[in-house]
């Protein structure tokens, strides 16, 4: 039989065709545009889940190549598909990346490779950084997951001066929400709280006793997260249910309600004051600054005044500045406060500032306030 010119065409097509389907790639460009302050001897490496990461242990591989002062690219093609994981570090984990939004990318932030794709990641600071920069010994917990929000979140522990030197003691916590703002300069915000420098020198000048700090980094999230909304009740069952059971296990705490607290600034302080009034018996202390109760979808100023719950123990700070968001803020302190004044069982402390703003900085300038009013070694507890 005679072999037509269509026929070989069609047979080459069915020979050539699923070579294609099968091998059909996708290019992925990482470019890293980092901070001046890296030091310049430095390179930027790719670790991760593929070979041309180093499958997470070598460091040889995956050295991107540096475009100018502040940019970086690593390109590679992959099969369509590929589970693609990895952190972008300055050689080593410990100087593994800390980003903008607070999320790491790290092993726990896995996609598919689908289509030719660029990520362009913009580092806030790195681990070693960090760490070098705060005041005191900071632990980090990278991606910590519970199964009833939508988003992990880094968790950050910070630990008094004498808590590797004293093995026998104990220490209250104090947890604290946004994280990102706590300790770390230039984040999410306009600022930080240098809550590690305040507890620092209100500890060694005598003025507290000494205690652990536990931030807690917001997500994508936060607003419903720091409400009285069915994921706000998610979060506080988080704290008491996942992540304290976590700390007390895992660091001497003393972990009675006495000894636990909560704080927050604008919706982390309105989650602050939700937690000590639906867990009194884990949490007896918050601090609540500049409080959002006029953005609560949960209405928690008419169900606390509807309320005949008591609260025995419980030691609560509120403050408000009157610049700003403050201005508007200040109206529904007034109401809460108002609202305190029936409950003779609470030990309150209420603060307005006059000129401060809505800010971490304003927050910052009188934070050693709440902090001595929870922990201050002249209190009565």
């Amino acid at each position: 039989m005679k072999v037509k010119p269509y026929h070989i065409l069609l047979l080459a097509a069915l020979v050539i065709l699923p070579a294609v389907i099968f091998a059909q790639t996708a290019q992925l460009t990482i470019k890293v545009i980092i901070s001046p302050k890296v030091p310049k001897t430095d390179t930027l490496v790719v670790i991760g889940n593929q070979e041309i990461f180093g499958s997470w242990f070598d460091f040889t591989k995956g050295k991107m190549t540096r475009q100018d002062d502040t940019t970086w690219l690593l390109t590679h093609s992959f099969p369509v598909n590929t589970l693609l994981e990895f952190q972008i570090t300055r050689g080593t984990y410990n100087r593994g990346a800390i980003f903008t939004n607070g999320r790491y990318q790290g092993p726990k932030v896995p996609f598919s490779i689908k289509k030719d794709t660029t990520l362009i990641l913009r580092p806030l600071t790195w681990n070693d950084l960090f760490n070098r920069g705060a005041t005191g010994n900071i632990k980090y917990y990278h991606n910590f997951d519970d199964h009833n929000l939508k988003y992990t979140r880094d968790v950050m522990v910070w630990l008094p001066p004498s808590y590797n030197r004293s093995p026998n003691k104990k220490y209250p916590v104090l947890y604290v929400h946004d994280g990102q703002n706590v300790f770390m300069p230039g984040s999410i915000y306009s600022g930080e709280w240098r809550l590690d420098e305040i507890a620092d020198s209100l500890i060694k000048t005598g003025a507290t006793e000494e205690f652990i700090i536990v931030a807690i980094n917001n997500t994508k999230d936060r607003w419903v997260e720091y409400s009285g909304t069915p994921e706000g009740m998610n979060y506080l069952k988080f704290i008491v249910n996942n992540l304290k059971p976590f700390i007390d296990k895992n660091y001497r705490t003393k972990p009675d309600k006495n000894n636990t607290a909560i704080m927050g600034s604008s919706m982390g302080g309105l989650i602050s004051f939700y937690m000590v009034w639906l867990y009194p018996n884990v949490f007896s202390k918050a601090a609540c600054l500049s409080s959002g109760f006029a953005y609560d979808e949960g209405q928690l100023i008419s169900k606390f005044a509807a309320s005949s719950k008591k609260l025995p123990g419980t030691r609560l700070y509120l403050d408000c500045g009157d610049q700003d968001l403050d201005k508007y803020f200040l109206i529904d302190n007034e109401k809460m406060k108002a609202l305190l004044n029936k409950h003779p069982e609470i030990q309150v402390m209420y603060k307005i500032f006059p000129g401060a703003a809505h800010n971490e900085y304003a927050w910052s300038k009188r934070l050693a306030i709440p902090l001595t009013f929870l922990f201050g070694k002249n209190e009565t507890h």
